[in-house]
């Protein structure tokens, strides 16, 4: 009798303890913000569990079922189509947007007054002086000469002249072997690239080691910031470090031997010079080519997989690929070698790249630090929360794209997207100054890949996993040979 009067009791209490603990984030981060004195209320939503938040539903969607645009599309038919919405997810309270205009003011207007600051990552693993982390005149500064030195035609030319021999040379390895797997092949080649472009460094044991060393820096960037033996994060701190030695060195040697001067992204960097007359520092340097470097490292390797597999999966689209480089082939002198200027026949191209790059989705979402109490639509922004830029869920969401999750270049047809519906490479001050170099890779594998190779998925029908980022589970093994 007493064991069912206190089993009775325990399933008394247990909704009202559920209760509790589901208020006690709720009440901890939101009841000081319910009234506003101007007016703005806090987004729609739920703070979840004590501790974790929502992050269980998140790795629910994403992680477990792999259905990663139902943890937005939940949002959307349970508070309705806001746009925004508030959760506690990765250790802090936040606001989601994931709507073209709350995209555009959290990257746009909202950084550039100063509402929003940086959101991520640690500073410590990019390094104080990275453009990721600096803000205002410094920011604005330190954009400029990356962009100067990264998409000036010289340097754009300089990436058609030196890295298609590379592209080249991988192909005809990569159909020796006969089975490649994709994800790990094209990592080595991008990574390979981008240290022959920002730091004139060729193929050896260096770069292979700087290759772990930039894997396990990755690896960190997306781990909780705790810096024990074991962790993560504790790893890449000791990667970062690694990495810098190797990099000042290449820098100092540089300043002494100055009649070796070389044609790269680093050499451009060390050079430039700022409205004033001043060069950058040595540690701007070094964090800025150290962010370039994990950036494009990165997003082209995910990028260059995906456009592989997308057109094994849509032979019809490989078809027109190869008919308009075809032409553009018939077209070249007898070195066979792709020129700048032919970017600008290769139409199909770039629409086979924009909607490859649409669907990859390499990141998933962008994140910002609300610096100061901020309203946008009657929605309050509370100051200390983390933004939550939910890039994914608009480009795959049918009121912009129709069919969304088809491959259709066919789309990009006289088709000009709103203003925030096609930030791949976010938007704003802070949109990615390495687009240009991105596109420009892509254009020459597919190029050369499409005319004079063949390949398949070893696996057609193997799932795709979206955490840290959209790959093949089994890496995109492909079977692959000369024509």
């Amino acid at each position: 009798m007493d064991a069912m009067w206190v089993l009775g009791l325990v399933l008394g209490l247990l909704p009202l303890l559920i209760w509790v603990l589901r208020s006690f984030n709720e009440w901890r981060f939101c009841h000081s913000h319910l009234r506003s004195n101007n007016g703005g209320k806090l987004p729609p939503g739920h703070m979840g569990w004590p501790l974790i938040g929502e992050l269980l539903e998140f790795l629910w969607y994403f992680k477990f079922i792999d259905k990663p645009d139902e943890f937005i599309w939940k949002r959307n038919a349970k508070y309705g189509d806001t746009g925004i919405y508030r959760t506690y997810l990765f250790g802090f309270p936040s606001v989601i947007t994931c709507s073209p205009e709350a995209n555009r003011f959290v990257m746009g207007t909202g950084t550039e007054d100063g509402s929003f600051t940086a959101g991520w990552p640690a500073p410590k693993l990019l390094g104080e002086k990275s453009v990721i982390m600096v803000e205002g005149l410094h920011h604005k500064r330190l954009r400029r000469a990356l962009m100067d030195a990264i998409n000036r035609p010289r340097s754009l030319q300089h990436v058609f002249i030196s890295l298609q021999p590379a592209f080249k040379e991988a192909f005809e390895n990569w159909s020796a072997k006969g089975t490649i797997n994709t994800g790990d092949e094209i990592r080595a080649l991008g990574f390979s690239n981008i240290c022959s472009l920002l730091l004139s460094f060729q193929r050896g044991p260096l770069l292979e080691s700087m290759e772990m060393m930039y894997r396990g820096l990755l690896a960190g960037l997306r781990a909780q910031p705790i810096n024990i033996p074991g962790t993560a994060f504790h790893y890449a701190l000791k990667c970062r470090k690694k990495l810098s030695i190797i990099l000042e060195s290449e820098i100092r040697n540089r300043k002494v031997n100055k009649e070796n001067v070389k044609i790269d992204f680093l050499q451009d960097l060390m050079d430039s010079v700022d409205a004033n007359g001043d060069k950058l520092s040595e540690e701007e340097v070094l964090d800025n080519i150290t962010s370039i470097l994990l950036g494009g490292y990165e997003s082209t390797a995910c990028s260059m997989t995906w456009a592989l597999y997308y057109l094994c999966k849509y032979p019809e689209v490989l078809s027109k690929l190869k008919k308009e480089n075809y032409t553009i082939r018939q077209e070249m002198g007898e070195d066979n070698i792709l020129k700048f200027d032919d970017v600008k026949k290769m139409t199909y191209t770039s629409k086979v790249i924009d909607e490859v790059i649409r669907l990859a989705n390499v990141a998933h979402f962008m994140f910002r630090t609300v610096a100061k109490d901020t309203n946008f639509n009657g929605y309050k922004f509370p100051k200390g929360w983390k933004v939550i830029v939910w890039l994914r869920s608009i480009h795959v969401d049918p009121h912009y794209f129709k069919d969304p999750l088809k491959f259709n270049p066919d789309r990009w047809e006289g088709f000009v997207p709103s203003p925030g519906v096609y930030n791949v490479f976010g938007t704003g001050p802070r949109v990615c100054p390495g687009n240009n170099l991105v596109k420009m890779e892509l254009f020459m594998l597919l190029h050369y890949i499409c005319l004079d190779y063949k390949w398949e998925l070893v696996n057609p029908n193997e799932a795709i996993k979206f955490l840290p980022n959209p790959r093949l589970a089994d890496g995109a093994k492909l079977k692959f040979s000369r024509i």
